[in-house]
């Protein structure tokens, strides 16, 4: 059995070796394809974003939960505390008493002395008295060495009462000038060949006051606040004038909602007697003139905008008859909050030019000269205000007004009269008239003040104008460029110094050489020139010595500059003042 088994096996394998050996040559035959297929791969597909699974349900988180409260015990029980009290600052104490007095070169002396009440919730009372005198000798154009002889005295009294709802105000004085007219015009030999044409050389101008004034002052501005006032004034020189003036003023306001309402009226009544005018065949001697202001305004204050609307109403009757209507209108607009507003604005008024009012600006004008009213027909007037700090602030404003019948201030110097060849009096003159024209002035400014520390503080203005006339050549007298700056250091706390700089640009000047032939005008001939532009700098020091008693210095003109503030008439070079000061 064994044996077939075997047979088997070896018969099978023998089988299957043919078999292979057959299928082995017939693998090894070859074989040649001939084609065009060019076999392609086609790129993978892959996913630029991996899958977001988007979750649509929605779960709304519900709590149940229960505290139980229990009190705390503590032992602490805190201590009462009184209740605190708002302490200002003591009140520095008043002085009842000032005097100061100083003197300097040109036999310059000054004294002042000024008496107050303490202080008082009712009253306050006070009395005041100076006296200013510079007689040293002054060099004119001539090299002729004169005297001003310039004085002022000035004495007055003056108190308020305050009442519940209101107050009272009062006032007395008298005002004493005197000075010489020591100018000197370009002549030959004036003593020699010449008379004064006004044949005085010295005056003395007095000034005579007293005003009262009632003010209501309601807290509620709902209820009606309300004042009046009464004013005289005399005023003379030593020659032959006299001015009488009687002012009546009373003002109302009141606010509904955010605005108010108010009026201001005023009657002023003036008589001037011994008025002149050299050039005049039938001169007038004498002027009265009534005038009235109604002012009525309506004033809105909401919140960065403050706005005033009005019109100024004034009627003259008597020697200076006129009935004109101004605008009074005013805009204020904070543009940002703190920092920087915006104004504008245009009015207008009809001045007088009482001959008080003219002394005062011009002291060598000469005894009753009657100078026409001027119309002021409108002044537009806008700007800007800022803050460039907590203590620092700038204006920049712009005006333009249009003047008709403006004064400008001439030298009359010379007359002749050839009526009578062999009786020929050339005169001269060293006083002021004046000359009229309608002018529009434009006027561009600037004021900063700068406190760069505590120590230190500075001042300044600058101011440019322009001005078109009608007739004139030029506005006389009236500089094109003006510049005041003021610095103040204190240095410690008892010394402090200070310096200013003022500038006045160039004037131009007009003498009129009138001749007259039977008092009548045939001939005007003028003179123009220009008056050099001023440079004044001024320094000084304050030092107090105690409480009671301090020393003061002042130093003007320190460029010894000789300038002219009218023609003709020069200043002071250098000079200086100094003093001391008792408080007590």
């Amino acid at each position: 059995m064994l044996k077939k088994i075997l047979l088997a096996i070896v018969v099978f394998g023998f089988s299957y070796s043919i078999a292979f050996s057959q299928e082995q040559r017939e693998l090894d035959k070859e074989v040649k394809v001939r084609t065009t297929y060019q076999p392609k791969i086609n790129k993978a597909k892959r996913l630029g974003k991996l899958p977001v699974i988007k979750d649509t349900t929605r779960f709304a988180p519900s709590f149940d939960y229960f505290v139980q409260t229990r009190p705390l015990n503590v032992g602490f029980s805190p201590a009462e505390i009184p209740a605190a009290k708002i302490v200002g600052e003591p009140l520095k104490k008043i002085h009842s008493h000032d005097l100061t007095l100083a003197g300097g070169n040109y036999s310059t002396l000054f004294g002042d002395y000024r008496f107050n009440n303490q202080r008082s919730k009712t009253t306050d009372i006070g009395f005041h008295l100076r006296h200013y005198s510079t007689n040293g000798k002054l060099t004119l154009e001539d090299d002729d060495k004169v005297k001003p002889g310039y004085s002022e005295q000035l004495a007055e009294v003056y108190g308020s009462a305050y009442l519940d709802e209101g107050k009272i105000l009062g006032k007395l004085f008298y005002k004493h000038t005197g000075f010489n007219y020591y100018g000197f015009q370009q002549l030959d030999d004036v003593e020699s060949y010449f008379l004064n044409l006004f044949p005085y050389e010295e005056q003395k101008l007095n000034n005579f006051g007293l005003n009262a004034q009632y003010q209501s002052a309601f807290k509620d501005e709902e209820q009606l606040n309300f004042g009046l006032g009464l004013k005289y004034e005399h005023f003379s020189d030593d020659i032959d004038l006299k001015e009488n003036d009687i002012l009546i003023a009373g003002n109302a306001r009141i606010r509904r909602g955010d605005a108010f309402w108010s009026l201001t009226s005023e009657f002023d009544y003036f008589a001037i007697d011994g008025l002149h005018h050299w050039e005049d065949v039938n001169p007038v001697t004498e002027r009265k003139t009534l005038k009235w202001n109604l002012n009525p305004q309506y004033l809105l204050q909401t919140g960065s905008l403050n706005l005033q609307l009005g019109i100024n109403a004034v009627l003259a009757t008597g020697d200076d008859s006129e009935a004109k209507l101004y605008p009074d209108v005013k805009i204020d607009f904070e543009a940002i909050d703190g920092i920087m507003s915006l104004f504008a604005g245009v009015n207008g008024d009809l001045k007088m030019n009482r001959y008080k009012d003219v002394a005062e600006e011009n002291r060598f004008i000469y005894s009753g000269l009657n100078v026409a009213p001027s119309n002021e027909k409108y002044k537009l007037f806008g700007g800007i205000r800022g803050s460039m700090s907590s203590n620092s602030s700038f204006t920049l404003s712009a005006e333009y007004s249009t003047i008709d019948d403006q004064y400008f201030f001439v030298n009359n110097s010379i007359w002749v009269d050839p009526a009578d060849q062999s009786l020929i009096t050339p005169t001269y003159s060293n006083k002021f008239g004046v000359v009229y024209d309608n002018v529009n002035i434009l006027r561009l400014g600037a004021e900063v003040t700068i406190g760069w520390s505590d120590k230190l503080e500075l001042n300044s203005a600058v101011w440019y104008n322009n001005y078109s006339m009608d007739k004139q050549k030029e506005a006389w007298h009236m500089p094109d460029f003006e510049l005041e700056a003021n610095a103040k250091y204190q240095f410690t706390k008892d010394l402090t110094f200070h310096a200013g700089v003022n500038i006045t640009g160039s004037r131009p000047v007009l003498t009129m050489k009138t001749d007259l032939l039977n008092n009548q005008v045939i001939s005007i001939v003028d003179t123009e020139r220009t008056l050099d532009a001023v440079y004044d700098l001024n320094i000084g020091a304050n030092y107090s010595i105690n409480e009671h008693f301090s020393a003061f210095g002042q130093v003007n003109n320190l460029f010894a500059d000789k300038y002219y503030q009218w023609d003709g008439y020069p200043s002071q070079g250098l000079n200086f003042l100094l003093g001391v000061k008792i408080s007590l």
